[in-house]
């Protein structure tokens, strides 16, 4: 009788000690800090930038195309101040083509970890919202890109538009509704990436008034030699 109030006792400690144990891991899975990769390319490939806590407002050189949440969950958005569509994500999710689920002309410019997102109900009663905009041509700029400069969102004229597996043919490619100086390369090979190609395979110069920009745009994936 001894030994099996011993036995029982020890058995309960032990019990005990087993659910603190899983109960520890538990939250230190849960307190694991939130982490984000977004890739340059499609795949999760490229260029890597790691994000580990809200962004309003990303200032990064090239668009991103592929993304893997690591840790946590994560709002990502396709305007500045978390605005535009938007996606949750989970910990473990990969998504190896933005474009495919945001759309062709679109770009991730905020992210935030979910737990962020909600702001207070007193500041949100104090600022207006501001109607979201789904469709625009966005308001002409007064001059095209400059050159090495960030890349605006890119917008497709109303003019034909074609895109094949590898390729897309832009007639009157534009910049924030303004057109692209036909010697800014840069600026054009900038219109290519944004819209998730590597290279300018053709560009054309035609006249508008008195300038030179580009009429016709070739954007392609780059040629792999077998």
């Amino acid at each position: 009788m001894r030994c099996l109030k011993k036995c029982a006792w020890a058995f309960s400690v032990s019990a005990i000690a087993a659910i603190v144990s899983i109960s520890q891991a538990g939250a230190s899975e849960s307190s694991e800090p939130p982490v984000l990769e977004m890739y340059e390319k499609v795949g999760m490939s490229g260029k890597k930038v790691t994000f580990s806590g809200a962004v309003a407002d990303i200032d990064v050189r090239f668009p991103f195309h592929s993304a893997s949440v690591v840790s946590g969950r994560w709002e990502i958005c396709t305007r500045n101040d978390f605005r535009g569509a938007c996606m949750d994500v989970d910990a473990g999710t990969e998504i190896t083509s933005l474009k495919k689920e945001f759309g062709f002309f679109t770009r991730v410019r905020s992210l935030r970890p979910i737990e962020e997102a909600a702001a207070p109900a007193a500041m949100a009663a104090e600022t207006p919202k501001t109607p979201e905009i789904v469709s625009r041509p966005r308001a002409a700029a007064q001059s095209a890109p400059v050159a090495g400069g960030a890349p605006a969102e890119p917008v497709a004229s109303a003019e034909a538009v074609l895109r094949g597996h590898k390729a897309h043919f832009f007639k009157t490619p534009m910049f924030d509704g303004e057109p692209i100086e036909a010697a800014d390369k840069s600026a054009a090979r900038d219109f290519c990436r944004e819209a998730g190609f590597e290279e300018v395979q053709f560009s054309e110069a035609v006249a508008r008034g008195e300038r030179q920009v580009i009429g016709d745009l070739l954007c392609a994936e780059p040629t792999r030699n077998p």
